[in-house]
């Protein structure tokens, strides 16, 4: 029988279905079914299941939708799963889920197969069982049976009590306390049953609750006393005899106080609950008879839906008021919502288990196989005319471009991509004209405009297909005009009809068309004819009070235009200018409206909305309305009755000029789509408004479009960190963050490790979520308010400071209503570590500890600073000390070179002399014990050296041991005076080892004179010589020390040694250790000094042993090879002097010495009186000698007399003898002249820097008085050949004179020069320093060493002797000798030439050429 009626009723379905898309204009005072729009949310959409059982909404305001697999929470963006946790006594999941219920006190209830009920903790966000919530009280028998019930089920009362109804256990109350837990489960019987079936539950508005069952008919509880059920057994209104209900499926108790039932194949309302309880209300049954009801709703506005296994049934409210004791319903228009595949919007499932409306009149219908629909009661009353496959005709295509309506007939037409359609209004019918018959959004003619005319001809515009006229049912077609116009090549975007009956037609190619109303061509304007100024026309509007048409262009902005009955001319052309803000924003407009006060309204593409007023004085003004409007293309402008402007573009925007405020309205508020055309909109005389897009057409009436009511409410639904979700309970950086859901967090608490967060929020209002808006701000960091771009959803931080924020949100639906009350968290920033209290005490301790620390510290500093200070100031005296005393050595030193010269000199002579045998002797010994003090002085200046850290070594391979034999044997004699057992042991063989002879002599002379100073008479001295290794191969060294390879030299005495305290001290310089009375002599402490520094010098070492008493032993080892020598310590291999400015040999007898040049004139400068009166009498047999006493009394004595050879000594006051050098070196009439120095400082670098001065020769005291005499007389005679030679170069006389290669190459170069250029009377210096390739300074000097005179003079003398030879030797004239010789003037030639030989050139000839040897 089931299967029959379904059968039965699908075929009725097939037949009663719902109207076309088409439709009449919505009424105020009724709803039209086909205005219905469900939207569905499915698996697509992230349902947890295709199967929707049951769906509520929580106090918050979320959608909680029950599945087959869990629960879902929708917030109109997204779903949430959870699922049910496993009953532990039968292992079933509860997920299949029957009831869902949010009871008074706003506690989330779920039921579901097997698993009885589940409360959601709306803190930790997770669904808990009812075992878990129980006290130790309840009874754990209901308690076990409600655990495995089937609960169908679920209200609550007005206390606050849960009644649960299941399949077979009956009817459950629960009661529970301020802290959720249950304390009391008690079992409801409906008559003397316990166990039942209960289908249905529901609570009144009185508070009574009312349950159904399977075959125990209605039963009903009152809200107060003993809870206890009866039955409801009524007499049937109007009838006889009573009826009972074994079965109910539904109930409903709807806000007006009436009841709903729903039963096995009926349908019954009382208008008062309560009477049923009291027997004095009756049931009214609906007509007709309904199977298999699963639910039952009366919304808000008065319609009744009814949810069955065959589709969704509806009745829309009565017009007016319902008779008495009938239902409130138009039981005359029941409709039947089924699935329709042609319909995106219809519903998706014919099985409807329960119907639910939310606070914000949204219904919501849970649906197996469809999930969630959702339907706005509040819709907005947007219709479409839209392509249908189950009407034909039916509109050719979507895509409406153009729209217009004749009012007398009730016709719409409709231009699209696709021809032009003739909708009657009345009959709902469409009638295609120009269209193909193609399955699918065919395409054909492309309609672009219409017009009517006053005869009701109607003009219809194509793109690119010519103008179609339809008269009196026949269509015809015009494509060519005069002119040889073709109205086929163009697009005929607008159309107007004047006062003087010509229809005007703008093209997008052709400019402006004329014709009368027969379609004959009046007139063309365009740009090709010069008449306007573009040939682009978009858009028409005929002001017939003024006779202006105004019009659109693409690219010239807007045109007004002055219409005569034949004439046409342009008043004005507005325009965009980027220097004027009154001025358009694009030369792109489209659509004109001129509103009921007068203003013009001008729709640009890319511009936005504009304005075209006029003032008082009859200007016109442009005014923009971009920072109004956000909207860039406006492509079509309606006025409605109130003044608002209706714009498409982007969907549809009301514009309030007056108030300024504007509301989108798009595709979720009922509209065709979000894209509407240019030019495609009509306003119907009964305020109708017709808007064209890609999907159809769209029209309403204003006056019903009202704003949405409601405002969201703002929920915060997620925290991340970090960009990752932190769910409820779980730990994040070892800490729990939520310990309860967002949205019942007080305040969040954020460390500095987590200062990357982000909260996520959404406005609950599920009219349409995707035109909410939102703002946000931070008090406390920013208190301006942030608006996130379209579509986001979250507040985003990242390093806020530490402190105290309180986070707002808030929600706009759209439609201009916010949010009464924002969302709140408060949210603290934990600073880092180093930010907290305790770390800025602890830095204050650390601080303070530091400041402590660094005052001790700089105490303590400045203690050691003071000491430091103190034995600095110590040092540095002792040093000055120490300075002072070598200083004064050096200088005594200095100064007893200068007697040590003056005695050893004469001495010299004496020796060279010849004397008798004993006074010989003498001499002798005389001279020996001056060359003694001699070496002594040089060891004091060796000293000096060490201590200027100046050690330099010239070091040679010898034969050590015949070099240490000769020290050796230097103190033979001084050990035998003294009967000493002096012994030397060494090698037989020589020892080849690289030395500088002169420091080892002052190494071995110190040390044999330690051990004959400390060796008391009659003691012992022994000198040992042996060898480590082979002195062929270079010496080994580990860890800084000699391993083989070295040569090994022992002094030892058995004398009175040294105390250990000494050892350590006795090669520190002046230490000298203490002395018995065998102490002969007292010692400088000098000498060991000496001794460490020279053999460490070699790369060697020394050490000492010594005792009191047991004698010393000095070791010093030295290295082999040459590998530890620096390359510029050595030097070649042959025999030196050791003392070659020290030792002077003994000079034989008679020497031979050059013969002086008795004109040679020597200049002697010597600040030592007895010295410089040596020198003197050593040199003025030979010279003519002139004295000076100093550098300055040198020098001028030198530039007055200009000798031939300068002898100095450099130490003297005011001027010393470098300065001197210098100075006659700079100076052109000087530089030329030889310099001799002589000096007591015989270190290589005094040398170095005596030579560097330009001195000639570098002579140390003493000298050798013979050597000296014999140097001055060669280099005396020397410049004496070279001007012999210049001279017998010039006139060109044989010589011998032998003369330095380098001088006489300088020589005949510059002298070939000068012949060169002899004749060229402008050669100078600068062309013969040029040609020499010297410096002028350098060249200068060398000639006046040379020949004495200057370059100038130089060019003159070899002009002159010259000029003399070629007098004597030649038959020429004077004049032509003195051309020939560079002179143009004869006059300075012959005085210059007599200048230099006391004669005239005449009388030079004649005296010469009869003697040519001359």
């Amino acid at each position: 029988m089931k299967w029959f009626r379904l059968f039965i009723f699908l075929g009725v379905i097939q037949v009663i279905t719902c109207l076309p898309g088409a439709a009449q204009p919505p009424q105020a005072d009724r709803v039209s079914p086909d205005r219905v729009w469900f939207e569905h949310i499915t698996v697509d959409e992230g349902l947890s299941h295709s199967d929707a059982m049951c769906v509520t909404q929580d106090r918050a305001g979320f959608i909680w939708v029950g599945t087959n697999q869990g629960i879902n929470r929708y917030d109109g963006y997204e779903l949430r799963s959870y699922l049910l946790p496993v009953n532990p006594r039968n292992g079933l999941a509860g997920n299949r889920l029957r009831a869902l219920h949010t009871d008074t006190r706003g506690r989330l209830w779920a039921g579901s197969e097997s698993v009885g009920v589940s409360l959601y903790d709306m803190h930790r966000d997770r669904f808990v069982s009812l075992r878990q919530l129980a006290s130790p009280t309840v009874d754990r028998g209901l308690l076990d049976r409600l655990d495995l019930a089937n609960v169908e089920a679920i209200t609550s009362d007005t206390q606050g009590q849960v009644w649960v109804g299941t399949r077979r256990e009956g009817l459950f109350l629960l009661t529970l306390n301020e802290h959720q837990q249950l304390t009391s489960l008690t079992r409801v019987s409906a008559g003397t049953q316990a166990d039942f079936w209960v289908t249905t539950l529901i609570t009144d508005r009185s508070g009574t609750v009312w349950f159904g069952t399977a075959h125990e008919g209605l039963w009903w509880v009152a809200p107060s006393g003993t809870p206890r059920a009866r039955t409801v057994i009524l007499p049937h209104s109007g009838a006889s005899g009573s009826v009972d209900f074994p079965t109910v499926r539904a109930l409903h108790a709807d806000s007006r106080g009436g009841l709903w039932i729903g039963t096995d194949e009926r349908i019954y309302w009382t208008h008062n609950s309560g009477g049923l309880t009291t027997g004095r209300a009756g049931l009214t049954p609906l007509n007709g008879t309904v199977d298999e009801i699963e639910s039952i709703h009366f919304d808000s506005f008065g319609h009744l839906w009814v949810g069955t296994n065959y589709g969704l049934l509806f009745w829309p409210r009565l017009p007016g008021a319902a008779p008495a004791g009938q239902p409130p319903i138009d039981q005359g228009r029941q409709t039947t919502f089924y699935p329709r595949d042609d319909d995106p919007h219809s519903i998706n499932s014919g099985r409807v288990h329960q119907i639910f409306e939310d606070r914000n009149q949204i219904l919501w219908l849970a649906a197996s196989a469809g999930g969630l629909n959702k339907v706005d009661l509040g819709r907005k009353p947007f219709e479409n005319l839209q392509r249908q496959f189950s009407q034909q005709p039916t509109l050719p295509n979507n895509y409406a471009n153009a729209i217009y309506k004749d009012r007398t007939r009730n016709w719409l037409w409709i231009g699209t991509r696709n021809g032009f359609s003739r909708y009657d209004l009345t009959t709902r019918t469409y009638q295609n004209y120009e269209s193909r018959t193609l399955p699918g959004d065919a395409t054909g003619v492309d309609v672009a405009s219409f017009h009517q005319t006053t005869d009701g001809t109607l003009w219809v515009g194509t793109r690119y297909g010519g103008l179609k006229i339809l008269r009196k049912g026949r269509l015809s077609t015009l494509t060519a005009l005069p002119g040889g116009l073709s109205l086929g090549s163009t697009s005929l975007e607008t159309m107007v009809e004047d006062r003087f009956g010509t229809i005007w037609v703008g093209s997008f190619e052709r400019g402006l068309l004329r014709f009368d109303r027969q379609g004959q061509l009046l007139g063309h304007f365009s740009a090709d004819n010069g008449r306007l100024p573009t040939n682009q026309i978009t858009f028409l509007l005929y002001d017939r009070a003024t006779d202006v048409l105004w019009a659109s262009t693409r690219g010239t902005g807007l045109l007004k235009l002055q219409i005569g009955p034949d004439s046409l001319r342009v008043l004005r052309q507005f325009r965009h200018d980027p220097n004027n803000p009154a001025s358009l924003r694009v030369n792109y407009t489209w659509p004109l409206l001129k509103d009921r006060l007068g203003r013009l309204w001008i729709g640009t593409i890319g511009g936005g909305l504009h304005q075209l007023t006029t003032d008082r004085q009859g200007r016109e003004h442009i005014r923009r309305f971009d920072r109004v409007i956000a909207e860039p293309n406006i492509e079509s402008i309606l006025q409605d009755e109130q003044g608002d402007l209706w714009m498409g573009g982007a969907g549809l925007l009301r514009f309030n000029p007056t108030t300024g405020q504007a509301i989108r309205y798009d595709v979720a508020d009922g509209l065709q789509s979000n894209s509407f055309k240019v030019g495609a909109a009509y306003r119907d005389a009964d305020g109708t408004l017709y808007f064209g897009g890609i999907k159809g057409v769209t029209y309403f009436q204003p006056r019903l479009i009202r704003p949405n009511p409601y405002p969201p409410v703002v929920q915060l639904t997620n925290l991340r960190i970090f960009n990752k979700i932190v769910p409820v309970g779980d730990e994040v950086n070892g800490r729990v963050v939520l310990s309860q859901a967002l949205n019942q967090t007080q305040t969040l608490t954020i460390k500095a490790a987590e200062n990357d967060f982000s909260i996520e929020f959404v406005g609950l209002n599920y009219a349409n979520p995707q035109k909410h808006t939102y703002a946000y701000r931070l008090i406390g960091y920013n208190d301006a308010w942030v608006h996130p771009a379209p579509g986001q959803r979250t507040a985003n931080f990242a390093n806020l400071p530490a402190g105290d924020y309180t986070l707002e949100v808030r929600a706009g639906n759209g439609e201009g209503q916010w949010s009464a009350k924002p969302a709140t968290l408060q949210i603290t920033v934990l600073p880092p570590w180093w930010k907290t209290g305790w770390a800025y005490l602890l830095y204050t301790v650390l601080t303070v500890s530091a400041l402590l620390l660094y005052r001790r510290i700089t105490v303590t500093q400045q203690t050691l600073q003071n000491e430091l200070a103190l034995e600095q100031y110590k040092a540095e005296k002792e040093k000055e000390v120490t300075d002072n005393r070598l200083r004064f050595f050096t200088n005594v030193s200095h100064e007893l070179r200068t007697p040590l010269t003056l005695i050893m000199g004469p001495l010299d002579e004496l020796v060279s002399a010849g004397m008798a045998g004993g006074l010989r002797d003498k001499v002798l010994l005389m001279h020996q014990q001056t060359r003694k003090l001699l070496d002594l002085v040089n060891q004091l200046l060796e000293f000096r050296k060490v201590e200027s850290g100046h050690v330099s070594l010239r070091a040679e391979r010898g034969n050590i041991l015949s070099f240490v034999t000769e020290i050796f044997l230097i103190f033979k004699l001084k050990a035998e005076e003294m009967h000493l057992d002096y012994d030397m042991e060494a090698p037989t063989e020589p020892v080849p080892l690289y030395f500088d002879r002169a420091k080892l002599e002052i190494v071995l002379t110190n040390l044999l004179s330690n051990a004959f100073k400390y060796t008391p008479e009659n003691g012992k001295i022994r000198v040992t010589i042996s060898m480590a290794g082979s002195p062929d191969e270079a010496a080994l060294f580990y860890n800084n020390q000699l391993s083989n390879n070295y040569l090994q030299l022992m002094v030892q005495d058995w004398g009175i040694g040294m105390r250990p305290d000494e050892v350590a001290q006795i090669f520190d310089p002046y230490y000298q250790a203490s002395h018995t009375n065998t102490l002969r002599m007292m010692g400088t402490g000098i000498g060991l000094s000496l001794v460490k520094q020279f053999v460490e010098a070699h790369a060697g070492e020394v050490t000492v042993q010594s005792a009191p008493g047991a004698g010393t032993t000095f070791t010093i080892r030295l290295p082999f090879g040459q590998a530890h020598l620096a390359p510029e310590s050595i030097v070649d291999e042959t025999p030196t002097d050791p003392h070659p400015s020290a030792e002077i040999p003994l000079l034989p007898e008679r020497i031979a010495t050059p013969t002086p040049t008795p004109s040679g004139r020597i200049l002697l400068v010597e600040d030592n009186d007895e010295l410089r009166q040596y020198l003197s009498d050593l040199f003025s047999p030979a010279y003519e000698v002139h004295t000076a006493t100093d550098g300055l009394d040198g020098w001028d004595k030198a530039l007055s007399l200009l000798p031939d050879l300068v002898v100095s000594d450099v130490m003297m006051p005011r001027s010393n003898g470098l300065e001197l050098c210098q100075r006659l070196k700079q100076h052109p009439k000087t530089m030329h002249i030889p310099v001799v120095l002589l000096t007591a400082r015989v270190a290589a670098a005094h040398e170095l820097e005596g030579l560097e001065t330009g001195a000639d020769e570098y002579m140390v005291k003493p000298f050798n008085p013979k050597i000296l005499f014999t140097k001055v007389s060669v280099m005396l005679q020397s410049r004496a050949r070279l001007r012999e030679y210049y001279d017998r170069q010039i006139l060109l006389k044989p010589t011998t004179v032998v003369i330095p290669d380098a001088e006489k190459q300088l020589l005949e170069k510059a002298m070939g020069v000068v012949e060169t250029h002899l004749a060229d009377p402008e050669f100078s210096v600068p062309t013969l320093v040029r040609e020499m390739g010297m410096s002028q300074s350098a060249f200068y000097r060398q000639i006046k060493a040379i020949t004495g005179q200057t370059v100038v003079e130089f060019i003159r003398d070899v002009r002159m002797k010259r000029a003399a030879q070629l007098l004597t030797t030649g038959g020429l004239r004077v004049s032509e000798v003195a051309h020939q010789v560079g002179f143009e003037d004869l006059k300075h030639f012959r005085r210059t030439f007599q200048n230099l030989y006391n004669l005239s050139p005449s009388e030079y000839a004649r005296q010469h050429r009869g003697n040519p040897d001359e």
